[in-house]
């Protein structure tokens, strides 16, 4: 299996970069250091201003002009997911399914949640409600959907290096790996025409892209 093809690494605007999300022009990169969201102006690669959600930000996304976080629930620890639209906090929390989850992607109207340590996605309706549940073939440690496939990044084990990409077509739910990560990625997004993630241990997030067909 081949590696992806790294195209850039940006020097984080913070400590232990985490989630990731992009618009194509600013990208939002939490902090497990901080626990705040930065702001990012990609072309200048700048920080421009910062969001402090009710909790860390262990899972993000953009769809239809909000950025979507999955944070823990301050009285209950339960994880829920909260909306931000122009810096604002707006809308009602949403509980996740059994109070748990983290990498968040969007497509198709319907939030796509991925509970790591449970190999599962779930596609949420805008209630919450569970749409729809895919079986994932690794530990799921970042999600971007492109068109009607999902990307996830994922390990049989986060203490090691050994990361993949997998493909899950989102109408049949078949997975296949398409790509090895050679460090311990966190976060996945995609840009339109690139991927990007955060390699944690280094401060550093990475943008890349795929080998062909993939």
């Amino acid at each position: 299996m081949q590696e992806i093809q790294e195209i850039e690494r940006k020097q984080s605007t913070c400590k232990e970069p985490h989630a990731i999300a992009t618009d194509g022009k600013t990208i939002w990169v939490s902090s497990r250091a901080t626990r705040l969201v930065d702001v990012v102006d990609r072309t200048s690669w700048s920080k421009v201003g910062e969001l402090q959600p009710p909790a860390m930000a262990w899972g993000m996304t953009y769809g239809q002009g909000d950025v979507l976080m999955t944070c823990g629930d301050p009285d209950t620890e339960n994880r829920r997911i909260v909306s931000y639209r122009d810096g604002v906090l707006t809308g009602s929390p949403i509980r996740c399914p059994d109070g748990t989850g983290s990498h968040l992607s969007f497509e198709g109207g319907h939030t796509l949640l991925g509970q790591w340590y449970l190999k599962k996605v779930h596609a949420l309706g805008v209630d919450g409600a569970v749409i729809r549940t895919y079986d994932m073939p690794h530990e799921v440690c970042g999600l971007a959907a492109r068109g009607r496939t999902l990307f996830a990044l994922g390990t049989d084990d986060e203490n090691t290096t050994e990361y993949f990409i997998s493909t899950i077509d989102l109408a049949s739910g078949t997975a296949k790996d398409v790509a090895a990560v050679s460090f311990r990625a966190r976060g996945l997004a995609w840009d339109g025409a690139s991927f990007w993630t955060n390699h944690r241990e280094a401060d550093q997030t990475v943008r890349f892209t795929l080998t062909a067909g993939a």
